[in-house]
């Protein structure tokens, strides 16, 4: 299983890449708009065909899932999207890696859990071996804006990150209630959209959002609904059935090593012995923690 979480980091590291792509082409509120709209159908589309498949919600859940499109695809989205446009894909895959210490806070505050010795000491290793190659930075950031010399493109970044990890425990709570996980994507991503889009109206200048060719802004959009949308947060859904979040995120550390490399392999982004380290000692942190994983489970 745990190599199933691995595949599903692998799959959502290329969402950075393409995401840094898409984003050369539309104003980033009008691109998670359009594609949050266009993939919420799609996914009720999926959902449609799944055995015992509802279109039903409780009205006593409704805040519960228009909390989940607020935390879960608004805040997340339109701080990342923003954020790429001055900083690398691959620092942006490195301020997700922070997810791990988000979740365990969290599940901390919310779920009452306490981590073990060796899980503490599996996190303290991630963020050491990330640590390097979050300190580097870039002439556009610092121009941005720093505070305590991290730049305000970063701080908005670590807004989504929190934002998207309690979202996964909304997320949980809906599941638990009965609710599909296509259901919950589809409704959030749709409520998302809309509301990403009017935001868009209210701060545009320019009611032209293209910045390049129509043909490539559709190219790029399609495929970051199909990847992102409807195969890694659905896949990231499923295994959430069968692993703990927290080890989910402690998996995540996979996802900036991942990233480093394609955006090293399609953006030229450089990539140096710090992503080496980084990649060992996430392995380390990654064994320590799924080992007691595997005692509580037992």
């Amino acid at each position: 299983m745990i190599f199933l979480a691995i595949l599903e980091y692998a799959i959502l590291a290329s969402t950075f890449t393409i995401s840094k792509i898409a984003i050369r082409f539309a104003d980033p509120l009008f691109l998670i708009g359009v594609r949050m709209i266009i993939a919420a159908p799609i996914i009720f589309l999926v959902y449609y065909f799944q055995k015992g498949a509802r279109f039903q919600i409780n009205p006593k859940d409704y805040w519960l899932f228009f909390k989940v499109a607020i935390f879960h695809i608004f805040i997340p989205f339109v701080g990342e999207f923003w954020a790429l446009q001055y900083i690398s894909s691959i620092k942006s895959a490195i301020t997700y890696s922070l997810t791990p210490f988000v979740a365990a806070f969290l599940s901390f505050l919310l779920l009452k859990q306490k981590l073990s010795l060796k899980q503490s000491l599996g996190l303290i290793i991630g963020i050491l071996g990330i640590f390097p190659i979050f300190l580097s930075g870039s002439a556009v950031e610092t121009l941005m804006g720093e505070f305590l010399y991290v730049s305000l493109p970063e701080l908005v970044l670590l807004c989504s990150v929190i934002s998207a990890s309690y979202a996964w425990f909304l997320v949980s709570e809906l599941m638990k209630k009965g609710y599909n996980i296509s259901l919950i994507n589809g409704v959030s991503m749709l409520m998302g959209g809309v509301m990403s889009m009017l935001l868009w109206l209210l701060v545009t200048d320019d009611f032209n959002p293209l910045l390049g060719s129509t043909q490539s802004f559709l190219l790029w959009t399609f495929i970051l609904v199909i990847v992102a949308n409807l195969i890694s947060y659905n896949f990231y859904g499923w295994l959430l059935k069968h692993i703990s979040i927290t080890l989910m995120s402690v998996t995540g550390f996979f996802c900036p090593i991942f990233a480093s490399l394609y955006g090293w392999f399609f953006l030229n982004e450089s990539v140096g012995i710090s992503h080496v380290v980084a990649l060992i000692m996430v392995i380390v942190a990654l064994w320590l923690f799924y080992q007691d994983e595997i005692k509580l489970k037992k």
